[in-house]
């Protein structure tokens, strides 16, 4: 159901927050820019935050989860008096800039996964393109590709999310509340159905965003201590443990929504689930997982 209440069933127009799927939306409008010569993968981000605290990271750094900057709901929470009243990212890259937080571990040491480091991306997409990236997004992406029902979400700019499911905690035991982490972007908040999911997916394989040979560097790991099907290229999680086929793939979890995202870009089958309901469930698909560690396309059987 779309909503438990009323019992709305849920579709294929469905609208649901995509949560940490968003981060390959990131990735690549980040990727547009380079193509436009507005940065370079390997620029620090004090080129463009001079007061950026952690002088040493690189936008690559932050594409492949290697920054070791400090998460930022943890740094924010006792900031935050109204729980209620929406931060921005740009106001996220204040904070850090005055509080200067002490880093996880020194940049580049290793890959650990960071959500802050995908919302500084988005905030320098606001800044390098001089417009929100909800209306980046809209205008470089979703627009072009007739993703009509795609959008992000901040609640700095809306109160609710526009024609969206509900999402629930606890197998829908209560409603999950939409929070002042709701205003930042860039590791969630895209919204999305799975149509539309199919359009961005076909999308990839064509150059209407970028040239494949640009593209394709998102989907080349770049975590060399990373072994078998958990490595990282720019937003998407990558299977090296079958090596005959390859799989990329992401999953999310944030307020109510899980997410799971997945593509053979030899064969090109692809698999979206969307969930408004955090059970776990999606954690439990043993054919889902098995394909993901085997790459076993053809084993997987789909019940309609």
């Amino acid at each position: 159901y779309s909503d438990l209440r009323e019992r709305t069933e849920l579709n294929t127009k469905s609208v649901f927050q995509l949560a940490s799927v968003s981060k390959q939306f990131t990735a690549v409008a980040i990727m547009m820019l380079k193509s436009r010569g507005l940065l370079q993968y390997d620029d620090k981000l004090i080129k463009y935050f001079p007061e950026f605290p952690w002088r040493e990271v690189t936008i690559r750094h932050l594409l492949n989860h290697r920054s070791g900057i400090p998460d930022y709901r943890w740094f924010l929470d006792p900031l935050i008096s109204d729980k209620n009243k929406p931060v921005s990212n740009q106001e996220m890259m204040r904070q850090f800039a005055l509080h200067k937080p002490e880093p996880y571990f020194t940049t580049g040491a290793h890959h650990a996964y960071s959500n802050s480091g995908y919302a500084v991306l988005a905030a320098l997409v606001e800044k390098l393109s001089g417009t929100s990236f909800s209306n980046f997004m809209k205008l470089a992406v979703f627009e072009p590709l007739g993703m009509k029902q795609s959008y992000v979400y901040s609640k700095c700019e809306k109160p609710t999310p526009p024609n969206a499911v509900k999402g629930y905690e606890r197998n829908g035991a209560w409603e999950a509340p939409n929070d002042a982490f709701n205003g930042i972007t860039g590791d969630k908040n895209v919204y999305s159905t799975v149509e539309d999911l199919f359009l961005w997916d076909q999308a990839l394989y064509t150059n209407k965003l970028l040239p494949q040979n640009e593209l394709q560097q998102a989907f080349q790991p770049g975590n060399p201590e990373l072994k078998g099907y958990r490595n990282y290229g720019f937003g998407w999680r990558i299977n090296q443990h079958f090596t005959a086929k390859k799989i990329v793939y992401h999953s999310g979890w944030w307020r109510g929504f899980r997410t799971f995202f997945m593509r053979n870009l030899d064969d090109h089958s692809t698999i979206i689930i969307l969930s408004n309901t955090v059970n776990y469930s999606i954690n439990s698909l043993g054919e889902l997982y098995s394909l993901i560690m085997k790459g076993e396309v053809d084993s997987l059987v789909t019940e309609y």
